[in-house]
């Protein structure tokens, strides 16, 4: 028998080296370090560039607040941003406050009318911005489709020859369309990712499955192929936060991988999503990482007196202060405050993980499907 090293030479002239395996080279900050630490298991690793992922959650749980913060951190390494407004719902406004530079050019912005349409766009301008060496080696790319569910094939619109067909011409033949629009194109679409260095988010919408009595009931459209070819899927659910007077203030959104190619899948994070007087929202990653810090106990639970610290309140640089007080004094303080917030998480940490009987459910729910 021939040695691997023979073997390899034999096969040189016909094959060649061994490809280098498509490993994520560098990740991107979601600027809140639980939900990083979920993604990645590392604190600032969050979004993995080079592949093709899934952000998908109830309406106003903060889909694109998430989208945005890892467009801004593309931008902030040099990288290009773009943005397909398929819900015709994209605010530049509301992404400026976040961070987002929407200067044309690095940041790209299209209301495709078809799924193809989108798709084609997105293939030759990630190929033409490094072909054309338009950005460092180095730099992201990040591209958010604005939703899955909101993608038009176009054979709902076209037939055959290209004609626009009529509302009344539709069937439901049509209902199936985006599934076999997924199907035929997102192979592509994660071989494109991995090539030329772009984090691909496909932001998406929650429906329920009829007749689940056990495990969880959601999923999400775009037919079977999103769940192979995404590496992650991070699905979203949300509580309602209630002011003194019944107000609905905000949501606090529990996020968890259910799929998860880079790190451990099934490990969960929360956050709060707050809405402003304007009408727009905010990831209020302030208050979201003190009530991590808290629930892990890593502030002091006494004061030097030996009393315990007051519910609702954390000891803070030599003083007891409330967890809401404390996340605006931090905010005030910009990055600098935060970074003293984030001093306090532990070099080693696992996040939470599905609790054994309801990754049970899941699992025999897929069985179950399967079968």
């Amino acid at each position: 028998m021939s040695k691997p090293e023979d073997i390899m030479k034999a096969l040189a002239g016909v094959i060649g080296a061994n490809d280098p395996e498509a490993s994520v080279k560098h990740f991107l900050d979601t600027g809140f370090p639980p939900l990083n630490n979920a993604s990645s298991a590392n604190w600032d690793n969050g979004g993995p560039v080079g592949r093709v992922i899934e952000i998908a959650g109830p309406p106003s749980s903060g889909k694109t607040a998430i989208a945005t913060a890892l467009m801004t951190a593309a931008q902030k390494a040099g990288g290009i941003a773009a943005f397909m407004d398929h819900e015709r719902s994209f605010m530049s406004s509301v992404a400026k406050k976040i961070g987002l530079d929407t200067t044309p050019g690095i940041f790209i912005y299209k209301k495709p009318e078809t799924f193809e349409q989108s798709v084609d766009t997105f293939h030759k301008t990630v190929a033409l911005i490094r072909d054309k060496k338009l950005i460092a080696k180095d730099a992201p790319i990040v591209w958010v489709f604005d939703s899955l569910a909101a993608m038009v094939p176009q054979s709902v619109l076209q037939d055959a020859k290209g004609n626009a067909r009529e509302a009344a011409e539709r069937n439901m033949n049509d209902n199936t369309a985006l599934a076999r629009a997924t199907s035929a194109h997102f192979p592509a679409i994660a071989m494109i990712a991995e090539k030329y260095d772009v984090l691909v988010i496909f932001l998406n919408q929650m429906r329920k499955k009829i007749g689940v009595v056990f495990g969880d009931p959601r999923k999400t459209t775009g037919g079977d192929a999103p769940e192979f070819y995404f590496s992650q899927r991070l699905w979203l659910s949300a509580a309602q936060i209630k002011g003194p007077n019944g107000d609905v203030l905000g949501m606090e959104v529990s996020g968890m991988f259910v799929k998860n190619k880079v790190a451990r899948p099934f490990a969960k994070a929360k956050w709060r999503f707050m809405f402003q007087p304007d009408g727009t929202g905010r990831f209020d990653v302030e208050r979201s990482l003190i009530e991590f810090l808290n629930e892990e106990k890593l502030f002091p639970t006494t004061k030097p007196d030996g009393k315990e610290v007051r519910k609702g309140f954390v000891f803070w640089e030599g003083k007891e202060i409330a967890r809401e007080n404390l996340a605006r004094q931090i905010e005030a303080e910009g990055p600098t405050g935060f970074a003293k917030l984030r001093a306090l998480l532990p070099a080693a940490y696992k996040p939470p993980v599905v609790a054994d009987v309801e990754l049970a459910a899941l699992v025999s729910e897929e069985t179950k499907e399967a079968a």
